[in-house]
């Protein structure tokens, strides 16, 4: 088996965690190789001053090689500044590191995702709307993995969609026009002609289409993630829970 050696490539850390006294597993995101996890070796060790380096958010330029299936992480530079996250970015930023470890392959390249979380770890840096941040990724993701979503057009009949109709969404089927009661037009899968318009032209003018471009993305991404929940979500409504018993 030949050494696989990769220098100069751009990356972001997703995760990390110890491995074995002082090295540490760390899980990234890079720009041409996609998902992979190399080993840290003495990352841990104070003297080597690089446990600083390897955290989420910072931009990273790393190298890697090795034989087997986990290779050594052999170095990492800041190529940036790194990406203050706080409050409810900081968790936004923990949703998108654990919807990419959750989903993507290893070893599969995805460089207009990369490109995309970049652009939206800088708009949750920089204070920009977080809803409109994490749909227009969610939705890139969609695409990357095959899940590209088609809501001009109705998938049974094929018609165009009628801003005043009204549609259920199958994650599995797409957008269908099945005649509904008033009670199935308030269920979770049952959206406006007019929202999911908006939300194939991106047109978050009006709230209530970014409320609707929430629950549509919600239920195509939760289609992939299957019954185990995300922990940063947890850790949202968990923060949101702790911000109302302070005030």
């Amino acid at each position: 088996m030949s050494v696989q050696q990769v220098d100069g490539e751009p990356a972001f850390v997703l995760h990390t965690k110890p491995y074995r006294e002082t090295s540490q597993l760390v899980d990234l995101f890079s720009r041409h190789h996609g998902r992979l996890r190399l080993v840290a070796r003495g990352s841990l060790r104070r003297s080597k001053g690089r446990g600083r380096t390897i955290e989420p958010f910072t931009p990273l330029i790393v190298g890697w090689r090795g034989k087997g299936e986990l290779k050594t992480l052999a170095n990492a530079e800041q190529s940036g500044t790194p990406l203050i996250l706080r409050g409810d970015c900081l968790f936004s930023g923990f949703y998108l590191n654990e919807l990419i470890l959750r989903l993507l392959a290893d070893h599969d390249p995805h460089e207009t995702l990369f490109d995309c979380y970049l652009s939206t770890l800088h708009a949750l840096s920089e204070g920009q709307h977080i809803e409109l941040a994490l749909r227009r990724f969610e939705r890139q993701l969609l695409s990357d993995l095959g899940y590209g979503l088609a809501l001009e057009h109705s998938e049974d009949s094929g018609a165009e969609i009628d801003p005043k109709g009204w549609y259920w969404f199958d994650p599995v089927v797409g957008v269908t026009s099945p005649t509904l009661t008033p009670l199935e037009r308030e269920q979770p899968n049952c959206f406006s002609g007019d929202s999911l318009l908006a939300i194939a032209a991106e047109d978050y003018s009006n709230p209530s289409h970014i409320k609707a471009a929430k629950r549509l993305m919600r239920l195509a991404i939760q289609s992939l993630l299957g019954d185990r929940p995300l922990r940063s979500r947890e850790l949202f409504a968990r923060g949101q829970v702790l911000n109302r018993d302070s005030s």
